[in-house]
C-alpha cells in the first residue's frame, strides 16, 4: 500500500484509515432471482466530502482488487472533480471504460444504532435499485455540510452494480466501526467486502 494514500491524520480523514476490529459484514444482499456472475473489470466510485478522502477512498479499493486478480479502476482517473457530480459525465466515464461493474463505496453515517436500515435484514431501500439516481443521492448526502458532524457510528458500505443494466446486483454493509480506534486499518474492512463478493460468486 503506498503510504500517501493513507497518510490522513485529522477529521474524518483519520476515521477514514482506521476502524476497531476485523470489519466483517453486518448484512449482504444480493439480487433476487439472478444468478451471480464474476465481474472482471471495475470502476470504482468513493464517496466523501472532499477530493483527497475521495482518491485515497478509490485507491485502495482499487488496489486491493488488484491484488486479488481483479482489473480495477478508480473513478478520479475517469473523471475530474468538476465532473463527479454530473450524472451525465458519470455514465459516459463508465461507458467508455468498457468495465462490466461499478462499485459504489463510502462511509454511512448512523445517529441512533436501532436504525432498522442497518440491521441484519439483507434488505437494502428502493432507491439504491438503479445507480445513478442512487449515485446522486449518496452524493448529495455525503457533501452536504453537517453529514459526519453528529453521528455515533459508521459503517463502510459497498453497492456492486451491472454497468450494461445500471442496477444493483450486491450490496454489503460493515459492522461498526469506531473512528476512536487505531487497531485495524479500514484497508482490512476492504479485504472483508473483497472476499464475501469472491465467495458469493461476484469476483473471479
Amino acid at each position: 500500500m503506498r503510504p500517501a494514500r493513507l497518510a490522513v491524520t485529522l477529521g474524518l480523514i483519520a476515521v477514514f484509515a482506521t476502524a476497531c476490529t476485523r470489519g466483517p459484514l453486518t448484512s449482504t444482499w444480493t439480487e433476487p432471482g439472478a444468478a451471480p456472475q464474476p465481474y472482471r473489470d471495475l470502476v470504482v466510485f468513493g464517496v466523501a466530502p472532499n477530493p483527497t478522502i475521495r482518491r485515497a477512498y478509490e485507491d485502495n479499493f482499487v488496489d486491493a482488487l488488484q491484488a486479488a486478480g481483479v482489473r480495477a479502476r478508480a473513478a478520479h482517473t475517469l473523471l475530474s472533480d468538476r465532473d463527479v457530480g454530473s450524472a451525465k459525465a458519470v455514465q459516459e466515464a463508465v461507458g467508455k471504460s468498457g468495465a462490466d461493474g461499478v462499485i459504489i463505496t463510502y462511509l454511512a453515517a448512523q445517529a441512533d444504532d436501532a436504525n432498522p436500515v442497518w440491521k441484519s435484514t439483507h434488505v437494502v431501500p428502493s432507491v439504491y435499485g438503479k445507480l445513478y439516481p442512487y449515485y446522486g443521492r449518496i452524493l448529495s448526502d455525503v457533501t452536504t455540510p453537517g453529514y459526519y458532524a453528529d453521528y455515533n457510528a459508521l459503517r463502510l458500505e459497498a453497492n456492486l452494480y451491472n454497468a450494461a443494466r445500471a442496477t444493483l446486483v450486491w450490496s454489503g454493509r460493515s459492522e461498526t466501526l469506531d473512528p476512536n480506534s487505531e487497531q485495524t486499518m479500514i484497508s482490512d474492512v476492504i479485504a472483508a467486502v473483497i472476499d464475501k463478493l469472491k465467495a458469493d460468486g461476484f469476483l473471479p
